[in-house]
């Protein structure tokens, strides 16, 4: 079964994964949500919840911290910030999140859009593997699915998921289920931390230091040796001695929710509403402590779902209908007590 290695995350993110402990998820992934977790998620900026000095995949950082909602059982959060990851991984998580609300046509829709996965191989050989004993008619159907395709078939899980949700599987098989699921989470939170981060989070530990991450030098091929120096010329610095190292930056480098462009823009900028240098969208710069509302509290940062429009709003706003700046759109800010 696919597990995740809190000692090879960030601390933060370990901390967070671990507030709702180690034993296998609930069915439904909203029951008895960790809603002070939500605070910490949407507050803490990218350097100090990934431990690194910047960020170079700002859409995948949004796909850790919208399935760092899921996994608190914060499922509209989660899918508002999903609106800012990646299209493939947006539309993963937010066809896991449709169907854990008993919204089966809306999350085939969605895992329509994704088509193929990295981690659809890792599911299908895992879900066949937990099947193959099964003496449950529901899932010996889906494993002869599974069989005859040769792939995980997200349409099908969703089926199985809902017959379990509904009370149509004993104990042992509803628990398949949700091992099952919890699989599907576990593959998919490792392959956006390994984009995320630039390498394999299942292998590779990373070191929890407050310094910024060393870059590997780049092998180079050594110089023929040079004629001897004159001494007018043994005065000056070579040319090739190595600048010194610079103090890691605090810019923030942000991906455009909308052309995806990265840019770059100040630390201070964190919470605030920037425009792209590109496509003019506006939009704002995640992980910020600005903006907090007239009873003290942070604002809440949500993306339109029709254009993907980030926007700010006071905790206030919680549960209200806002209209898109951008595209005029209708929407509800997700409530926490609704989650």
């Amino acid at each position: 079964m696919v597990e995740i290695d809190l000692s090879k995350l960030a601390t933060e993110v370990s901390n967070i994964l671990m507030l709702r402990g180690t034993s296998l998820p609930p069915l439904c992934l909203a029951d008895h949500p960790h809603t002070q977790a939500g605070d910490k998620i949407d507050e803490m900026a990218d350097d100090k919840l990934f431990g690194v000095a910047q960020i170079s995949h700002a859409d995948m950082a949004m796909a850790i911290r919208s399935l760092l909602f899921v996994r608190c059982g914060l499922l509209s959060e989660g899918s508002m910030f999903a609106m800012m990851a990646p299209k493939a991984e947006a539309d993963f998580i937010c066809g896991l999140v449709e169907r854990n609300l008993g919204h089966k046509d809306r999350a085939k829709s969605h895992f329509q859009k994704v088509q193929e996965h990295p981690v659809y191989q890792t599911l299908h050989k895992e879900a066949m593997a937990l099947l193959k004993s099964s003496m449950d008619k529901r899932l010996t159907r889906f494993h002869g699915i599974l069989e005859l395709h040769g792939d995980w078939e997200p349409y099908a899980f969703i089926d199985v998921y809902d017959e379990a949700m509904s009370g149509q599987m004993s104990s042992a098989s509803e628990e398949t289920v949700r091992k099952i699921q919890a699989i599907e989470f576990n593959a998919l939170f490792l392959h956006c931390y390994q984009q995320l981060m630039g390498i394999d989070a299942k292998k590779a530990e990373i070191k929890h230091t407050s310094e910024a991450p060393r870059r590997r030098p780049v092998p180079t091929r050594k110089p023929a040796p040079a004629p001897a120096p004159t001494p007018a010329a043994t005065s000056k610095p070579a040319a090739s001695d190595a600048a010194p190292a610079k103090a890691p930056s605090s810019d923030v480098r942000v991906g455009c929710p909308k052309c995806k462009t990265i840019q770059t823009f100040d630390a201070s900028q964190r919470g605030n509403k920037v425009q792209c240098t590109k496509c003019n969208v506006a939009f704002t710069v995640p992980g910020g402590s600005k903006g907090a509302s007239s009873g003290g509290g942070m604002a809440v940062r949500v993306a339109c779902p029709k254009c993907r429009t980030a926007a700010s709003y006071p905790q206030s706003k919680r549960g209200t209908k806002v209209t898109c700046a951008k595209c005029s759109a209708s929407y509800t800010i997700p409530s926490r007590s609704a989650a």
